[in-house]
């Protein structure tokens, strides 16, 4: 149980701290996972009492357990801080130092800046200014949200702003998908199954996909979608981390350094992308969505053929995808191991064995073997072997953000992104940025431009579908 701090949400009014932020919180308090000694503080340019804010909170969240939002509320306070604003971050020191005293946080203190990222190097300059991340008998610790950054560039200057401001232990760069529990499943999958760490090799699979397919447009995202893409968007940082995950070595430790180096080593054994290897594609429709350029040639999907040059990987090819408004909705890494010997099984094409690591809609994990078929002599046919997590731990598993706000309150960096792995994956989305790849139109309910499907091997195709980790049917 984490006890003794306050917890400051930059941006309180926006959309991520009122449907992801706060909910958390306050499913922390109702799992008892914090202790009695803390405060939270929205903080926003709006100018808005605290007992309004919590109305419409409580309006906005699922979370009504009577128990945790009466801890909340007597816990909480709202701060009116324009981001620009020196004097606000004044009153935001001096509100914080009367909490402190009140609620006995001793001075620790999690910044959260669920803000735009055009606000974070005047609000570590002011926190810095007004000597709020200050560290002697306490700590300070601060989340960024993503995007940081828009290529290699921009993010360097970034975090090397942020360096004069704080440590780097002090800064924890999130990635909501790192905090998703299958997710985190992929390396002890590997460390722990001594069926699957001898496989995970070159000699034994034919290729790795990963696949994060949605089945619905930009919404109320268009003007920024419009600037960002696809691989802004979510290539550089969820697709990639999850390809670091699923090839990095198993590393001698699981903390921060240990999995951050190895996910490092990954990055920077990737090959170099060519045309050839990416497909970019652009819904139908899409430029005549709200805040779109009408001439827009920005990419809505994209997937991609990527190698990684060490000795565990050389030639295996991995596959990366995501889009909008695609056939269906889902996100897994599926693992398609080589063709199995059929010299015994005369007539017979056998099944290749693939694991499925299932990320959404039902988290769980599959793998799909061969057996023999009742009362038929030698006839094989496919079997499925399920793991479904929900069916196994309950429905109270922690939610992403539930579990990244836990981990930062206990200073563990492991699930979130160090500044040269930002900066690495930062340089291949801006490679593949040069090549001006053309974009290709598809069709609203497809799988993307048809031209995706030739990235693959002869006689693959792509998994399009999230499999029953229930039944295994």
């Amino acid at each position: 149980m984490i006890d003794n701090f306050s917890i400051i949400v930059l941006g309180a009014t926006g959309d991520l701290a009122q449907k992801k932020l706060f909910p958390a919180i306050l499913r922390l308090i109702g799992n008892k996972k914090i202790g009695e000694n803390f405060s939270i503080i929205g903080a926003a340019r709006k100018s808005i009492q605290k007992e309004e804010f919590l109305e419409h909170l409580k309006k906005r969240t699922d979370f009504k357990r009577v128990t945790s939002w009466e801890i909340f509320e007597k816990h909480f306070n709202y701060q009116k801080l324009d981001f620009e604003n020196e004097g606000d971050f004044a009153f935001l020191s001096e509100k914080l130092s009367e909490l402190e005293k009140t609620h006995n946080t001793k001075r620790n203190r999690l910044f959260y800046l669920a803000t735009l990222p055009e606000h974070f190097r005047s609000i570590a300059l002011n926190l810095k200014k007004h000597k709020l991340t200050d560290e002697k008998n306490n700590w300070c610790r601060v989340v960024f949200e993503k995007p940081f950054g828009e290529d290699r560039t921009s993010a360097k200057k970034l975090n090397d702003d942020l360096k004069k401001v704080f440590n780097e232990n002090q800064i924890y760069r999130i990635d909501h998908y790192l905090g998703k529990e299958l997710v985190q499943n992929i390396a002890i999958l590997r460390a722990a199954n001594r069926v699957f760490s001898p496989l995970w090799n070159k000699e034994n699979i034919d290729h790795i996909q990963i696949n994060l397919v949605e089945d619905f447009g930009v919404e109320t995202r268009g003007n920024f979608y419009d600037k960002e893409g696809a691989l802004r968007d979510v290539g550089q940082n969820h697709m990639l981390q999850l390809l670091c995950l699923t090839a990095m070595e198993i590393p001698k430790k699981f903390n921060e350094k240990y999995i951050r180096d190895e996910k490092m080593k990954v990055l920077k054994s990737l090959s170099k992308p060519t045309k050839k290897d990416i497909v970019l594609g652009q819904y139908e429709g899409f430029s005549k969505e709200k805040g779109v350029n009408a001439e827009s040639k920005t990419e809505t999907f994209f997937a991609m053929k990527l190698l990684v040059n060490n000795k565990r990987w050389k030639g295996t090819p991995f596959f990366i995808r995501s889009g909008k408004n695609l056939g269906h909705k889902f996100a897994s890494v599926y693992v398609q191991f080589k063709e199995p010997n059929q010299s015994m099984f005369e007539n017979q094409n056998l099944n290749h064995n693939y694991l499925l690591i299932q990320i959404q809609p039902d988290d769980g994990i599959l793998v799909q073997l061969n057996g023999k078929s009742p009362g038929e002599k030698l006839k094989v046919n496919p079997v499925k072997m399920t793991f479904c997590h929900k069916c196994a731990f309950g429905i109270n598993t922690p939610e992403a953000y539930e579990t990244l706000i836990h981990n930062a309150l206990e200073g563990d960096q492991s699930a979130f992104i160090r500044s040269d792995e930002i900066e690495e994956s930062w340089k291949l989305i801006d490679e593949i940025k040069k090549l001006k790849t053309p974009v290709q139109k598809y069709s609203k309910g497809s799988f993307g431009p048809k031209k995706s499907e030739a990235l693959m091997p002869k006689g693959t195709k792509w998994f399009n579908k999230s499999e029953n980790v229930f039944q295994g049917i």
